[in-house]
């Protein structure tokens, strides 16, 4: 007869106080899934995913309150920052994209030939991130902060009436060749996402820059929301994304690098 740990924890704990047997009965429950996702076949991934699954929802419940602060306190929809501070957090924004990726290819291509291999991981983190990020976005469906709704997920079947130059445009969040349908890919953040895979890369294979690496990529992370680009829980799922994208991108190594290159990078 099979066995359910979560009766056993409930049932065999009457005596307790109920915070306790509820305590008991989700560790039943967290239990396995957290030794799934730890399992050696999925680590590099999964864990990743659980998580950012929970920040997900944990952050969805604060996404309204968070983005009204930033209405009453900002303009446009926008924290008041300005001048200098703002261009250089817009342009700090790039980090991980198209120009800013191919510049630090580039040094690493001319100052360490020993990583030059390892550029097909990025290229393959970046495939990934791609696939997963744009993806999520169309079949979730959920409108930027710009559109007032924080709750609202179309979904692959939902309609949406998009403010356009003209007037509207009902569409679904795939239909890509629409007119300003990225209004509708909120979830996850793609500069978020794009960011960790940057951060990530450059971190396991130069383990000084960890500590830079992550503070660029939260950086990155906060200005979308600051920005009103995007709801905290976006950049939660871009996070776990991103960081899904790197670990099956370092497990699959296809560069062919052996294992005890990996993550290691000159520092002098």
């Amino acid at each position: 007869m099979s066995v359910n740990p979560l009766r056993i924890s409930w049932e065999h704990n009457r005596a307790l106080p109920l915070p306790i047997r509820l305590a008991h009965a989700i560790w039943a429950i967290w239990s396995p899934v957290h030794r799934w996702a730890c399992a050696h076949a999925r680590r590099s991934w999964a864990p990743a995913a659980l998580y950012g699954i929970i920040a997900v929802a944990v952050l969805w419940r604060m996404d309204p309150w968070v983005m009204n602060l930033i209405t009453a306190h900002g303009t446009r929809g926008s924290l008041p920052i300005g001048g200098d501070i703002r261009r250089e957090l817009e342009v700090l924004q790039q980090f991980g994209q198209g120009g800013m990726t191919i510049l630090v290819v580039l040094v690493i291509w001319l100052l360490d030939p020993s990583h030059r291999r390892r550029l097909i991981d990025w290229l393959v983190a970046i495939g990934i991130a791609a696939l997963l990020a744009f993806g999520l976005k169309m079949l979730i469906g959920r409108p930027r902060p710009v559109l007032g709704e924080p709750e609202m997920v179309l979904g692959p079947f939902g309609m949406y009436p998009v403010p356009v130059d003209h007037g509207f445009v009902v569409t679904r969040a795939w239909a890509f060749w629409q007119d300003d349908v990225a209004k509708l890919w909120s979830m996850p953040s793609s500069h978020t996402v794009f960011a960790v895979v940057a951060a990530g890369m450059l971190a396991s294979w130069y383990p000084r820059l960890r500590g830079l690496m992550i503070a660029v990529a939260g950086l990155v992370a906060l200005a979308r929301v600051g920005f009103g680009a995007h709801y905290p829980s976006d950049v939660a799922a871009g996070i776990a994304v991103g960081l899904v994208a790197v670990g099956l991108a370092n497990r699959w190594n296809l560069s062919g690098t052996p294992d005890g290159d990996r993550g290691v990078g000159r520092t002098g």
